[in-house]
């Protein structure tokens, strides 16, 4: 019985000495293993690092383009300069003088503030002074004949509300660079006055604080560029402007092992190099370009973090292995067993669902971090394509930025967002899906991240775009076209946004069925709604009203943008050759919301101006 007993003693001392050694071994490979592994997730955490940056320095220049833009347009649209183009007398070019001023005083990077009448001459110039934060009206013996300049062509050019924008360069006195330098940006847009081309409005911007807004990090040197590997900024100001300034180098003088990739691709990412376009938000062919570089004591810290951490994760394992193993060696098997079947049910469950449920995970700057196998089904992409990108990708154009911007509100306020959204996948094909957006918490009660719930709903939406899609021509039907009729009431009612209609038919169309028959009207109708659908705007929703009557809702148009669009419609369907028939013209009325009336109200106008233009002798526009 004693020697029993020895025995059993001697079983569990080494039985724990076998666990404890174990938990020694398993210590030490955790350790390394861990030491190995972060030097991978270093390159990791400065791509998120960086692409987090680029996201918010993108959305400061797009922030500031867009104030340009808007003091721009609210000065075409301002009733002082209407006065002036239409009086031309002295004390109108007075009030519209002091309306440029007090644009120039409230914005202190404007350095000079234009107007430009039809013929290229400046007939207003605000000028900031070069050594006070002064303004200058220029009088008029000193104003210039600017019409070979460069920005009155090529802004000249501009359809209504469009707008030009230079390339980022040096300002030039008298043919020279001026000392010190002063980094440029011109914005231009055209002053349209009851349908008529009245000159062009122009800015020049001092653009050194917006460079200095770009080019602040505390963890990158940062690089600007155009799209030929000209320096635009240095982290050393000395490299800068090497396109303007002698004996200076360019990113291939750099980064010749990376010059090809970062001009070529518009998101490149190498070991400590990030680089990101900004082209997309200018006018010009500049293609902005920021690029990262990882600052060398910012790596060393952060490789100096991770052997720590592989020591700290050493010493703990090895601590907590010690207890354990006692404990572990005097679990019944029967517990290992339970615990094998009940991990084997939750596997197999986890495989149902990553094989057919669409999932992502995110951390919580919105950087992939897990798909499902359904999830690459779906979009086409491996996970090695998305995981360390965002939902950016399957982005479809047609989805409107507020859109993203209520979907950030709602999760960042920690709530469940759902909601469906239409994607396009790797293919290029659209596709739809019912989205649930959770955000995660850590232990402290913070967002860490997001997990996304999805269901494809593609086949679902394609039959309801079948309810509201006109069979013939694929254009919208009047069940969808008054839904957007309330919805742009709704929207003038709230927020004061102009919107007109378009309502025309094609003239004489029953000779063309009664002489060629109606398949060839079909063919025609079909043609005319490929054209609509060619040359319609973002904001435009084109209908078949019915027969051969068709109907624009303009948004964001009054009625003299709106006659300028349907004449530019009018006359590329009267030059255009429709198959069998030949050629045919429309007739087309317009009609303006005003408050207070009714669907059908807004309609009748714009049919009694459809009927003025065929009374007065077809292929017309006439405004209700």
């Amino acid at each position: 019985m004693k020697q029993a007993s020895i025995f059993k003693k001697k079983f569990y001392i080494i039985f724990t000495l076998y666990f404890i050694g174990f938990g020694i071994i398993v210590a030490l490979i955790t350790s390394y293993v861990n030491y190995k592994s972060s030097f991978t997730d270093i390159d990791n955490k400065l791509k998120e690092m960086a692409t987090s940056e680029a996201e918010f320095k993108r959305e400061l220049l797009f922030n500031y383009i867009s104030r340009v833009e808007m003091l721009l347009s609210s000065i075409t649209k301002n009733e002082l300069t209407r006065a002036y183009i239409k009086s031309g007398e002295s004390d109108d070019k007075k009030n519209l003088s002091d309306l440029f001023y007090a644009m120039a005083y409230a914005n202190k990077d404007i350095m000079q503030l234009r107007y430009l009448n039809a013929s290229g001459m400046e007939i207003i110039r605000i000028d900031r002074d070069k050594k006070t934060p002064d303004l200058i009206r220029v009088p008029d013996n000193k104003l210039q004949d600017k019409s070979q300049r460069y920005y009155f062509k090529e802004s000249s050019l501009l359809m209504a509300n469009q707008y030009w924008h230079s390339n980022i360069d040096l300002n030039m006195e008298h043919g020279q660079i001026e000392k010190p330098i002063k980094p440029t940006f011109r914005v231009a847009t055209q002053l349209v006055v009851e349908n008529n081309f009245e000159g062009v409005l122009i800015v020049n911007l001092l653009f050194e604080n917006t460079i200095k807004l770009l080019s602040n990090s505390v963890n990158f040197d940062i690089y600007l560029s155009d799209k030929e590997g000209e320096v635009i900024y240095h982290p050393n100001d000395s490299g800068s402007w090497s396109k303007y300034l002698d004996d200076l180098k360019s990113l291939h003088d750099y980064f010749p092992n990376y010059i090809k990739s970062i001009i070529t691709h518009n998101t490149y990412m190498a070991e400590g190099l990030y680089s990101y376009s900004y082209g997309d938000l200018f006018r010009n062919n500049e293609n902005l370009k920021i690029l990262f570089v990882a600052k060398a004591e910012l790596k060393e810290k952060m490789q100096n973090k991770n052997i720590f951490s592989a020591m700290l994760i050493a010493f703990t394992v090895l601590l907590v292995s010690i207890p354990l193993s006692w404990v572990v060696s005097i679990i019944p098997s029967q517990l290992q067993s339970k615990l094998a079947g009940a991990y084997e049910k939750i596997r197999k469950n986890a495989e149902i669902i990553d094989k057919f449920v669409m999932t992502s995970s995110t951390n919580k700057h919105g950087i992939i971090t897990d798909i499902s196998t359904c999830f690459t089904k779906i979009t086409g992409y491996t996970s090695d394509e998305v995981i360390g990108k965002t939902h950016s990708i399957l982005r479809h154009p047609d989805t409107r930025p507020e859109y993203y911007k209520q979907l950030w509100d709602t999760v960042l306020s920690g709530k469940i967002w759902e909601r469906d959204i239409k994607n396009v996948n790797k293919a290029g094909k659209d596709f739809w899906i019912h989205n649930i957006i959770s955000p995660e918490f850590d232990s402290s009660g913070e967002i860490e991240g997001y997990t996304a719930v999805v269901q494809d709903i593609t086949d679902k939406k394609k039959i309801e775009q079948l309810s509201i899609t006109d069979n013939l021509t694929g254009l919208y039907n009047r069940q969808k076209l008054s839904e957007v009729l309330a919805t742009e009431i709704a929207r003038y009612d709230r927020y004061k946004n102009d919107f007109s209609i378009i309502l025309f038919d094609i003239d004489f169309f029953k000779r063309v069925n009664d002489t060629y028959g109606h398949l060839a009207g079909d063919d025609v109708l079909i043609r005319l709604a490929e054209i609509l659908k060619e040359n319609a705007r973002e904001t435009d929703f084109v209908c078949r009203w019915g027969g051969e009557e068709f109907l624009i809702i303009a948004g964001g148009s009054d009625i003299d943008a709106s006659f300028i669009f349907a004449e530019k419609l009018r006359k590329i369907i009267e030059k255009e050759s429709f198959s069998t028939v030949g050629q045919v013209t429309i007739s087309c009325g317009i009609g303006q919301y005003t408050a207070g009336q009714t669907e059908d109200d807004l309609v009748s106008v714009a049919d009694k101006a459809l009927y003025k233009a065929k009374e007065s002798g077809r292929n017309k526009v006439v405004m209700g």
